[in-house]
Protein backbone atom coordinates (compact mmCIF):
# COMPACT_ATOMS: atom_id res chain seq x y z
CA UNK A 1 0.00 0.00 0.00
CA UNK A 2 1.35 3.78 -0.88
CA UNK A 3 2.09 5.49 1.98
CA UNK A 4 1.75 8.89 0.61
CA UNK A 5 0.82 10.71 -2.80
CA UNK A 6 3.17 12.46 -5.19
CA UNK A 7 2.89 14.23 -8.49
CA UNK A 8 5.56 14.31 -11.08
CA UNK A 9 6.24 17.11 -13.08
CA UNK A 10 8.35 17.34 -16.35
CA UNK A 11 10.16 20.07 -18.26
CA UNK A 12 9.93 18.95 -21.78
CA UNK A 13 13.34 20.31 -23.79
CA UNK A 14 15.88 18.30 -22.77
CA UNK A 15 14.33 15.85 -20.54
CA UNK A 16 11.19 14.45 -22.48
CA UNK A 17 13.05 15.17 -25.86
CA UNK A 18 16.95 15.32 -26.84
CA UNK A 19 16.94 18.91 -28.36
CA UNK A 20 17.49 21.26 -25.40
CA UNK A 21 15.17 24.06 -26.86
CA UNK A 22 11.96 23.40 -29.27
CA UNK A 23 12.33 27.09 -30.25
CA UNK A 24 16.22 26.54 -31.27
CA UNK A 25 15.23 23.63 -33.00
CA UNK A 26 12.09 25.55 -35.26
CA UNK A 27 14.54 27.93 -35.91
CA UNK A 28 17.17 25.38 -37.58
CA UNK A 29 14.47 23.46 -39.22
CA UNK A 30 13.59 26.24 -41.13
CA UNK A 31 16.54 27.45 -41.68
CA UNK A 32 16.79 30.93 -40.06
CA UNK A 33 18.62 30.31 -37.19
CA UNK A 34 20.90 33.25 -35.62
CA UNK A 35 22.75 32.63 -32.91
CA UNK A 36 24.10 35.77 -32.28
CA UNK A 37 20.24 37.41 -32.48
CA UNK A 38 19.28 34.30 -29.66
CA UNK A 39 22.52 35.35 -27.26
CA UNK A 40 21.31 38.85 -26.96
CA UNK A 41 17.42 38.33 -26.71
CA UNK A 42 19.08 35.91 -23.90
CA UNK A 43 20.86 38.82 -21.78
CA UNK A 44 18.12 41.11 -22.48
CA UNK A 45 15.48 38.73 -20.88
CA UNK A 46 18.04 38.07 -18.25
CA UNK A 47 18.43 41.83 -17.31
CA UNK A 48 14.83 42.41 -17.36
CA UNK A 49 14.96 44.50 -20.24
CA UNK A 50 12.58 42.76 -22.36
CA UNK A 51 9.17 40.32 -21.31
CA UNK A 52 9.22 37.03 -22.09
CA UNK A 53 6.25 37.66 -24.29
CA UNK A 54 8.49 40.21 -26.12
CA UNK A 55 11.14 37.57 -26.35
CA UNK A 56 8.76 35.01 -28.35
CA UNK A 57 7.75 37.89 -30.88
CA UNK A 58 11.22 38.97 -31.82
CA UNK A 59 11.89 34.38 -32.35
CA UNK A 60 8.45 34.48 -33.65
CA UNK A 61 9.23 37.10 -35.94
CA UNK A 62 12.57 35.66 -37.18
CA UNK A 63 10.68 32.12 -37.62
CA UNK A 64 7.92 33.74 -39.92
CA UNK A 65 10.46 36.29 -41.70
CA UNK A 66 11.35 33.83 -45.02
CA UNK A 67 7.21 33.84 -45.71
CA UNK A 68 4.33 31.42 -44.56
CA UNK A 69 4.97 28.41 -41.82
CA UNK A 70 1.89 26.20 -41.84
CA UNK A 71 0.63 24.47 -38.82
CA UNK A 72 1.30 21.13 -40.32
CA UNK A 73 4.62 21.85 -41.20
CA UNK A 74 5.75 22.71 -37.65
CA UNK A 75 3.85 19.65 -36.57
CA UNK A 76 5.80 17.74 -39.28
CA UNK A 77 8.99 19.12 -37.95
CA UNK A 78 8.43 17.76 -33.87
CA UNK A 79 7.13 14.61 -35.26
CA UNK A 80 10.68 13.23 -36.45
CA UNK A 81 11.97 13.90 -32.72
CA UNK A 82 12.03 10.70 -30.70
CA UNK A 83 11.50 10.64 -26.61
CA UNK A 84 14.44 10.10 -24.70
CA UNK A 85 15.56 6.97 -23.19
CA UNK A 86 13.46 5.68 -20.53
CA UNK A 87 10.33 8.35 -21.02
CA UNK A 88 7.74 5.56 -21.86
CA UNK A 89 8.64 2.85 -19.16
CA UNK A 90 8.90 5.62 -16.51
CA UNK A 91 5.42 7.63 -17.62
CA UNK A 92 3.85 3.88 -17.60
CA UNK A 93 5.44 3.15 -14.42
CA UNK A 94 3.82 6.46 -12.77
CA UNK A 95 0.48 6.25 -14.31
CA UNK A 96 0.24 2.54 -13.23
CA UNK A 97 0.98 3.39 -9.54
CA UNK A 98 -2.23 6.22 -9.86
CA UNK A 99 0.74 9.14 -9.77
CA UNK A 100 0.08 12.43 -11.21
CA UNK A 101 1.96 13.79 -14.06
CA UNK A 102 2.40 17.05 -16.20
CA UNK A 103 4.09 18.67 -18.64
CA UNK A 104 5.59 22.49 -17.51
CA UNK A 105 7.85 23.87 -20.04
CA UNK A 106 8.72 27.05 -21.33
CA UNK A 107 8.91 25.77 -25.25
CA UNK A 108 6.18 25.08 -27.64
CA UNK A 109 2.90 23.65 -26.86
CA UNK A 110 2.65 21.74 -29.80
CA UNK A 111 5.74 19.43 -29.38
CA UNK A 112 4.35 19.17 -25.38
CA UNK A 113 0.93 17.98 -26.99
CA UNK A 114 2.81 15.39 -29.31
CA UNK A 115 4.76 14.49 -26.44
CA UNK A 116 2.04 13.93 -23.85
CA UNK A 117 -0.21 12.00 -26.56
CA UNK A 118 3.04 9.68 -26.41
CA UNK A 119 3.01 9.44 -22.97
CA UNK A 120 0.05 9.27 -21.61
CA UNK A 121 0.44 12.82 -19.82
CA UNK A 122 -2.84 15.31 -20.35
CA UNK A 123 -1.74 18.40 -18.14
CA UNK A 124 0.45 20.43 -20.63
CA UNK A 125 1.79 24.07 -19.65
CA UNK A 126 3.58 25.22 -22.31
CA UNK A 127 3.85 28.14 -24.54
CA UNK A 128 1.40 28.82 -27.99
CA UNK A 129 1.83 28.96 -30.96
CA UNK A 130 -0.81 30.79 -33.10
CA UNK A 131 -1.90 30.80 -36.58
CA UNK A 132 -4.11 33.17 -38.72
CA UNK A 133 -7.41 31.42 -41.08
CA UNK A 134 -5.15 30.55 -43.58
CA UNK A 135 -2.83 28.52 -41.22
CA UNK A 136 0.22 30.39 -41.41
CA UNK A 137 2.36 30.77 -37.86
CA UNK A 138 1.67 34.58 -36.87
CA UNK A 139 4.84 36.37 -35.48
CA UNK A 140 3.11 36.37 -31.94
CA UNK A 141 1.83 33.51 -29.20
CA UNK A 142 0.64 33.30 -26.03
CA UNK A 143 3.31 33.70 -23.13
CA UNK A 144 1.89 30.37 -20.60
CA UNK A 145 5.42 29.63 -18.91
CA UNK A 146 7.38 32.17 -18.40
CA UNK A 147 10.93 29.78 -17.79
CA UNK A 148 12.21 32.30 -14.58
CA UNK A 149 8.86 31.92 -13.17
CA UNK A 150 7.98 27.80 -13.26
CA UNK A 151 7.13 28.15 -9.76
CA UNK A 152 3.63 30.25 -10.83
CA UNK A 153 2.59 27.14 -12.78
CA UNK A 154 3.67 24.88 -9.78
CA UNK A 155 1.57 26.57 -7.84
CA UNK A 156 -0.99 26.18 -9.72
CA UNK A 157 -0.87 22.37 -10.22
CA UNK A 158 -1.31 21.64 -6.90
CA UNK A 159 -4.38 23.30 -6.41
CA UNK A 160 -5.72 21.68 -9.43
CA UNK A 161 -4.02 18.65 -7.71
CA UNK A 162 -5.41 19.37 -4.68
CA UNK A 163 -1.90 18.36 -3.39
CA UNK A 164 0.99 20.98 -2.22
CA UNK A 165 4.25 21.37 -3.33
CA UNK A 166 5.85 19.46 -1.43
CA UNK A 167 4.52 16.10 -2.50
CA UNK A 168 5.88 17.11 -5.86
CA UNK A 169 8.71 15.74 -7.89
CA UNK A 170 10.04 18.31 -10.78
CA UNK A 171 12.62 17.16 -13.34
CA UNK A 172 14.60 19.79 -14.94
CA UNK A 173 17.54 19.68 -17.16
CA UNK A 174 18.92 23.59 -16.96
CA UNK A 175 19.47 26.48 -14.82
CA UNK A 176 16.15 27.78 -16.48
CA UNK A 177 14.66 25.24 -14.33
CA UNK A 178 15.73 26.47 -10.51
CA UNK A 179 12.72 28.64 -9.87
CA UNK A 180 10.19 25.22 -9.84
CA UNK A 181 13.47 23.74 -8.39
CA UNK A 182 12.73 26.12 -5.03
CA UNK A 183 9.07 25.22 -4.61
CA UNK A 184 9.02 21.39 -4.98
CA UNK A 185 9.52 19.00 -2.51
CA UNK A 186 11.83 16.58 -4.48
CA UNK A 187 13.69 18.42 -7.45
CA UNK A 188 15.70 15.80 -9.76
CA UNK A 189 18.32 17.20 -11.89
CA UNK A 190 18.72 15.56 -15.23
CA UNK A 191 22.56 15.62 -16.36
CA UNK A 192 22.48 19.48 -15.14
CA UNK A 193 25.74 20.28 -13.00
CA UNK A 194 25.33 23.68 -13.25
CA UNK A 195 21.69 23.30 -11.57
CA UNK A 196 23.64 21.10 -8.43
CA UNK A 197 25.91 24.24 -8.43
CA UNK A 198 23.00 26.70 -7.95
CA UNK A 199 20.89 24.80 -5.60
CA UNK A 200 23.78 24.52 -3.44
CA UNK A 201 24.55 28.19 -3.55
CA UNK A 202 20.38 28.57 -2.85
CA UNK A 203 21.60 25.80 0.29
CA UNK A 204 18.77 23.59 -1.38
CA UNK A 205 20.01 20.23 -0.19
CA UNK A 206 16.69 18.05 -0.90
CA UNK A 207 18.41 17.50 -4.48
CA UNK A 208 18.46 14.15 -6.47
CA UNK A 209 20.43 13.69 -9.81
CA UNK A 210 20.00 11.48 -12.62
CA UNK A 211 21.36 10.64 -16.04
CA UNK A 212 19.05 8.40 -17.14
CA UNK A 213 14.80 8.58 -16.81
CA UNK A 214 14.71 4.99 -15.64
CA UNK A 215 17.14 5.72 -12.51
CA UNK A 216 13.87 7.99 -11.51
CA UNK A 217 11.84 4.92 -10.50
CA UNK A 218 13.90 3.76 -7.87
CA UNK A 219 13.69 7.24 -6.22
CA UNK A 220 9.58 7.51 -6.64
CA UNK A 221 9.22 4.03 -5.22
CA UNK A 222 11.01 4.84 -2.42
CA UNK A 223 9.38 8.45 -1.71
CA UNK A 224 5.79 6.18 -2.32
CA UNK A 225 7.09 3.73 0.73
CA UNK A 226 8.39 6.18 2.90
CA UNK A 227 6.10 7.28 6.02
Amino acid sequence: MLKRRLAVVFDLDGVLVPIKSSWEYLHSYFGVQDDDYRRVNVELFYKGVITYDEWMRRDLKLLTSKGCIQRDEVIKAFKVLTLNDGADELCNYLHNLGVKTAIVSGGIDILAELVGSKLGITTIYANKLLFDNNGCLLPYGIEVVNPLRKDAVIYKLATLFGMSPKYFIYVGDADWDVSAFKVVGYPVLFNCSSCSKLLSELKITNYYEINNLRELTHIINKLLMSP
